[in-house]
């Protein structure tokens, strides 16, 4: 009778299926057939463990029965491939991506898996490779318990690349799962902003507290605030997505309502080259920009920047920008002030939340015009502050503080002037639909100085409308 020792193989500890088997002193055809059987009952339901000391005994007890071999040695590629996807699963956890992209090869060695296929695709996304994560979210996609997940990260690759149609369609094609749907409905509605050819109009109106940057304290002195209205009008073309070369053209138009001698229309134009994305990214451009004040010419300007940002472990990264501005002032007044103007900074970004992030950062400037008296460097630290406060609604906070020191003394001033400066900028940023953007923000800056005509205070709050459309 072979019930008992069946029985006991149901309760017992599962053994190693791809352990060598060890043949019975003396084959038995017949409780080898009934152990097969009780293996091939435990696999369908599930139960590898029982299924694999059930064929393993069989197997001692009929060693030449090709079946018995090959559902043991199936059994056994199985367990590797469970032994690997969970050690994948660990290395996910611990933000050793690339470490888990060969853990999970591993596991879909044995077979077609779709969770071991998604989740090597999501990491490889996260690793920047989109080309090898996109066919593995396509095998995951054709399992209906991935699908939902899939869709969503295949969505983002599109987004990254551009593809902002197939980006919103996709997302959107995702958000079938409660999960994914607050997340997936945001995503879409920020790719029909994005993609190789995306327009933007802001048209905003303001008030300025201090125009003419009237000083503090000041004998009988009014501060000149004054209301503005204005329209800013972007293009920017990336023909390979966010990565790769790029060129861009702007125009503004800034209009005060009593102060004409402050009006100011401007054209810009950009080009340059991007390689990698996100938390590790280096970039290279030059820019040039022109200005007219009041109705006649006031600025031209090249520039040229360099930015790259390298990722510390999962949540954190860090990053380095330095700006070369060489301005050319028109005016007769302003012409001293013309010269290379250059700002450095060095930061580090932390993810504080699912949907926030604080940089901390440090900048050094120097403002290299014709004037040795009106030329300065700086020095600084400055905090940013931002957070998702729902699906459509941003928030950031920026605060910085300024420490300017002049070269030389000003002959007309017999001393060098010291600036102290404290920034502060607040926004708010509302979707109101697929393409427009409320954007409400604040900006304040209190200027200290050891010549009191250059301690001001000003404050500007703006209200603007925005429109972006991604094309292509």
């Amino acid at each position: 009778m072979l019930a008992p020792a069946i029985a006991a193989l149901l309760v017992a500890a599962g053994p190693d299926p791809c352990a060598p088997v060890a043949p019975a002193a003396a084959p038995d055809p017949a409780a080898a057939a009934e152990y097969r059987a009780v293996g091939e009952s435990e696999r369908r339901a599930g139960n590898r463990d029982t299924a694999a000391a059930a064929l393993r005994t069989a197997l001692g007890l009929e060693p030449g029965d090709a079946g018995t071999r090959g559902a043991l040695e199936s059994l056994c590629r199985e367990a590797r491939a469970t032994s690997a996807f969970d050690r994948g699963v660990g290395l996910m956890d611990a933000g050793d991506r690339r470490g888990a992209v060969a853990a999970f090869e591993e596991a879909r060695s044995g077979g077609p898996d779709g969770s071991a296929a998604l989740l090597e695709g999501i990491c490889l996304y996260e690793l920047g490779e989109d080309a090898r994560a996109t066919p593995l979210l396509d095998e995951a996609e054709q399992d209906p318990d991935h699908a939902d997940a899939a869709r969503f990260f295949r969505g983002l690759v599109a987004m990254r690349a551009g593809r902002s149609e197939e980006a919103a369609r996709l997302l959107e094609a995702s958000a079938v799962d409660r999960h994914l749907a607050p997340l997936a409905l945001g995503l879409a509605r920020l790719a029909r902003r994005d993609g190789r050819l995306v327009l933007s109009f802001l048209a905003e109106s303001g008030w300025d507290s201090n125009v003419d940057l009237t000083p503090d304290g000041a004998p009988g002195a009014t501060r000149a605030g004054d209301g503005s209205a204005g329209l800013t009008a972007l293009g920017r073309f990336a023909p390979m997505g966010d990565t790769g070369p790029f060129v861009q053209a702007t125009a503004h138009v800034r209009d005060q309502l009593h102060y004409d001698a402050f009006d100011i229309a401007g054209l810009g134009a950009a080009a340059g080259v991007q390689a990698g994305r996100g938390r590790q990214f280096l970039l290279a451009e030059y820019a040039y920009e022109y200005r007219d004040l009041g109705g006649a010419p006031y600025l031209s300007a090249n520039a040229f920047l360099g930015e790259g940002r390298l990722a510390l472990g999962a949540r954190a990264s860090a990053g380095l920008g330095w700006l070369a501005r060489l301005e050319s002032f028109r005016t007769v007044t302003d012409a001293p002030y013309s010269g290379l103007r250059q700002l450095g900074e060095a930061d580090v970004t932390f993810e504080t939340g699912p949907r926030s992030t604080l940089a901390l950062a440090w900048r050094l400037g120097l403002d290299g015009v014709r004037d040795p008296a009106l030329s300065w460097w700086e020095t600084g630290p400055r905090a940013a502050f931002r957070v998702a406060a729902g699906r459509n609604v941003r928030l950031g906070l920026d605060v910085a503080l300024s420490l300017r020191t002049y070269r030389v003394a000003d002959p007309a001033l017999g001393v060098t002037r010291a600036d102290q400066l404290v920034d502060a900028v607040g926004l708010l940023e509302w979707d109101l639909a697929d393409r427009w953007t409320l954007r409400v923000s604040a900006s304040a800056r209190k200027a200290f100085s050891n010549v009191p005509d250059f301690a001001y205070t000003k404050v500007a709050p703006m209200l603007g409308l925005a429109y972006t459309v991604g094309l292509l």
